[in-house]
């Protein structure tokens, strides 16, 4: 009885082995879209900065391995994603292919998905045992993309200048006198909008003049950056993605997170229309597993916090074990409704005009 129990164990356990054995063949769904594009042999991608020629031959290769399919892959940069989405928009208006199989996005897949010139891909049956789900967006407006990397907004700081325990851990704590000279914050309205819905508007605004007092740098993400690489900020306000950047760099850093953490996502879609629909879907799910995360990580930098081995993923511990709250902006219906009203815009207008004059103007109302 006990080698009968043992001999069922072990064919169980090379059951399990082969299915996840590369190339190991599929079923269902899955199955029908590698012989799809198998016949297709290529595709075309629009993904994120930072890849390079040989990122793409490793890319092939990972495709190859995971579903047995060589493709080959033809890819460009995304430069401005809200340029590319008005192109594809156009595109579908016209009438005509897309110029890409398969594309990058963040918050745009909403306004693609109004636009309908997104596949309707049923991502959910299509992943693999080895993928975690929180690589999907179920909200209607999302559920056409599937996450490939993630970030988040907060606060990067040298740990050998600033003690972790003597941190800032607020908006508010930044406004404390201690700071003047020692920050370097992003200028963007779009971002701090987000923020005023989700704190309240007056709190927030005042935060920022508070802040502000203390003479921040403003500028972009890259600009913050480089001057905190060169000594001159302590800390600054940005996206963490430079803080692998600063630590590749041999520059200390270190992370925290404030009122909450804002985390992005960030998706790959497949076209309306693409010449190669089934070799994009092939090149999105290898970008959304754990061996895409490690190939995201390495050849661009970037992170994804649903698989661990990287920095998101790291951060998003961090978060969990000090009590932050993770709020994700592109899984909230209110927060895309109200996005897409003239109360935004508004909201938006103050904002610059708080970030430009120090706070000390308040924009005018329309009477």
């Amino acid at each position: 009885m006990r080698k009968s129990v043992m001999l069922s164990s072990l064919l169980a356990a090379l059951l399990w082995a082969v299915a996840l054995w590369p190339g190991a063949a599929w079923s269902g769904p899955l199955d029908e879209i590698i012989a799809g594009s198998k016949k297709e042999g290529t595709v075309s991608v629009m993904l994120r900065a930072g890849f390079t020629p040989k990122s793409i031959a490793r890319l092939e290769k990972g495709v190859k391995d995971m579903f047995g399919v060589d493709l080959k892959i033809k890819f460009s940069p995304t430069r401005s994603m809200t340029r590319e989405l008005s192109k594809a928009i156009m595109e579908h208006r016209q009438g005509v292919p897309p110029t890409y199989d398969l594309m990058s996005f963040s918050d745009h897949v909403a306004q693609g998905s109004r636009e309908d010139i997104f596949e309707h891909v049923d991502w959910r049956s299509l992943l693999t045992r080895q993928m975690n789900t929180g690589v999907l967006n179920e909200l209607p407006d999302m559920r056409d993309g599937i996450i490939y990397y993630t970030g988040q907004l907060g606060l990067m700081y040298n740990p050998d200048k600033i003690p972790a325990d003597k941190v800032p851990r607020s908006l508010e704590d930044l406004a404390n006198p201690k700071w003047k000279q020692k920050l370097g914050m992003f200028s963007s309205p779009n971002s701090w909008s987000r923020w005023a819905f989700l704190l309240g508007k007056e709190k927030l605004y005042s935060q920022l003049r508070g802040i502000l007092k203390n003479e921040p740098i403003q500028g972009r993400y890259v600009d913050i950056y480089n001057r905190y690489l060169l000594g001159e900020v302590s800390m600054c306000f940005l996206s963490s993605a430079y803080l692998k950047m600063a630590r590749d760099k041999g520059v200390p850093a270190s992370w925290q997170s404030l009122d909450f953490a804002d985390i992005r996502e960030y998706s790959s879609v497949v076209l309306k229309g693409a010449r190669h629909p089934q070799s994009a879907k092939l090149v999105a799910l290898y970008l959304a597993s754990a061996e895409g995360s490690s190939f995201t990580l390495d050849e661009s930098g970037s992170g994804n916090m649903y698989y661990p081995g990287n920095y998101e993923h790291d951060l998003s511990q961090q978060n969990k074990q000090q009590g932050v709250r993770e709020f994700f902006s592109l899984r909230s219906p209110e927060l895309f409704e109200f996005y897409a009203s003239k109360e935004a815009n508004e909201w938006k207008k103050e904002i610059q005009l708080i970030l430009q004059t120090g706070g000390t103007a308040k924009a005018k109302k329309k009477k």
